[in-house]
């Protein structure tokens, strides 16, 4: 009973390794790596803590308004020890008719006063409002709302990124595979075209020459083939550290992608670009906080004005701090009113400072612009290129298809020669290559112009 017991456990155990493998393989598509990208990735973790601490940042800004207050005690005991000092001493006798000492003269000695202790107790309750403060509380306030916008902008950015990274790398690795194909495919016409030379030598129609021909060439072909099956494992890898995992994690995405995307006219895109790209919206926000720096660095050639009060407890015994309540107590209530007249200029130095950085943020927000629509214009245009040659390409591996199957034909009636089939053979694999590339990296540029727009998240979400 113990045997089957033990037996049965190690079959399911099995099983449930089996189904746990097939599920850690089953193909991705592309959202599910996009999903895992955004949990996973690196960067997407530190910029929604950055977004977090914004946030915080928003409830602190509140401090230099809302009142203050503190609650204090303390108890020390102060110890003094005999202390000397010379003094005048009065000299006395006994006046014989009262019987009372009286004062005859006095004498200069040294005199010791006995040493003593005390102890102190108090306690303190104190409360400070912020009145006036030049507006530094107020745009200190504004200022890290916009931050918070500005962090949120960030966040979007970087999952803009991450998500063109993702796309651009599956979509290489669905290219890779598809070349791997074209590879294969190529060695499998060189191993018939082996195979029919070598029968046709046996024949006696060809030479032995044409059959060493055919060896090279299927060789070359099993390297270019060899080859690209390292850099299938490279796209892998790569796809595998932009979601997050380790690269040489087991991964396998779904081999068919239905490519149907569309782009509207580019004065369409540009518009798009300009309203919706978090990038350049994070860089205008960013230019909001550095106005808002100008004016706190501005507050500081104004009064502050403040209030406070304490309530205050003192004795040298500690019961009387707790009790007693209406004596051993005071109050002090008062308004504090402070001008910075001079610090050695560092605060026109702030202001200038803080006036550079704005100018230099709207500086940088005006090239980041110009660099958009470039951007933006260029990958359209390539778009529209790829779009365009591919239709090409296609009639040319049409042609090369042709091309290859007289050339064999040719040879196989002896009217051709066998570096007429290789070079068929050379053109046909390019014309396959060349479709495929042009395919993916027209998906590719798609992704990252949708990027540029600030849709990609809409478009492969």
């Amino acid at each position: 009973m113990t045997g089957k017991f033990i037996l049965s456990m190690v079959w399911m155990l099995l099983i449930s390794f089996s189904l746990w493998s097939q599920s850690e393989t089953h193909p991705l598509s592309l959202n599910e790596c996009i999903q895992i990208a955004l949990k996973n990735n690196a960067n997407i973790q530190t910029f929604r803590n950055l977004e977090e601490i914004a946030r915080h940042n928003v409830k602190s800004s509140y401090g230099n308004i809302l009142p203050s207050v503190s609650i204090s005690a303390s108890g020390n005991r102060f110890r003094v020890g005999d202390a000397t000092t010379q003094a005048d001493v009065p000299i006395t006798t006994i006046d014989p008719n009262t019987g009372q000492p009286v004062v005859i003269g006095f004498k200069n000695q040294e005199v010791i006063n006995p040493g003593f202790a005390r102890n102190s107790y108090s306690a303190d309750l104190t409360i400070s409002q912020n009145i006036f403060d030049g507006g530094r509380w107020w745009n200190t306030i504004r200022r890290s709302k916009v931050n918070k916008v500005v962090a949120q902008y960030n966040l979007n950015a970087r999952k803009n990124e991450v998500i063109r990274q993702v796309a651009q790398n599956y979509f290489n690795l669905l290219k890779q595979e598809k070349l791997l194909e074209v590879y294969s495919l190529a060695v499998k016409r060189s191993e018939d075209n082996l195979n029919k030379t070598q029968r046709m030598f046996e024949l006696g129609s060809v030479a032995k020459v044409d059959v060493y021909r055919a060896r090279v060439n299927l060789g070359n072909d099993r390297i270019s083939l060899i080859n690209q099956r390292n850099v299938v494992q490279q796209a892998r890898q790569t796809l595998n550290i932009s979601m997050g995992y380790e690269p040489n994690r087991p991964l396998e995405i779904v081999k068919e992608h239905e490519f149907h995307y569309q782009v509207p006219p580019l004065e369409e895109l540009i518009q798009t670009a300009l309203s919706t790209q978090p990038e350049l919206e994070r860089r205008k926000m960013d230019i909001r906080a550095k106005e808002m720096s100008v004016a706190i660095t501005k507050s500081t050639f104004l009064p502050s004005l403040s209030g406070f009060f304490s309530y205050r407890r003192n004795n040298t015994r500690l019961d009387k701090i707790y009790s007693d309540i209406n004596r051993n107590w005071a109050i002090t209530t008062g308004v504090n009113i402070s001008f910075n007249l001079f610090n050695g200029f560092q605060d026109q130095v702030n202001v200038q400072n803080a006036k550079i950085d704005l100018k230099n943020a709207r500086i940088a927000l005006q090239d980041y612009k110009h660099s958009l629509l470039s951007n933006v214009t260029t990958l359209y245009q390539t778009f529209k290129d790829l779009s365009e040659i591919i239709n090409i390409n296609k009639e040319n591996l049409e042609a090369a298809r042709e091309e290859y199957r007289l050339a064999t034909e040719r040879y196989r009636l002896g009217s051709g020669t066998s570096l007429d089939v290789r070079e068929a053979q050379v053109n046909l694999t390019d014309a396959e290559r060349i479709v495929v590339s042009a395919e993916y990296n027209l998906i590719i540029t798609y992704a990252e112009l949708q990027e540029a727009v600030g849709l990609i998240q809409k478009a492969f979400q």
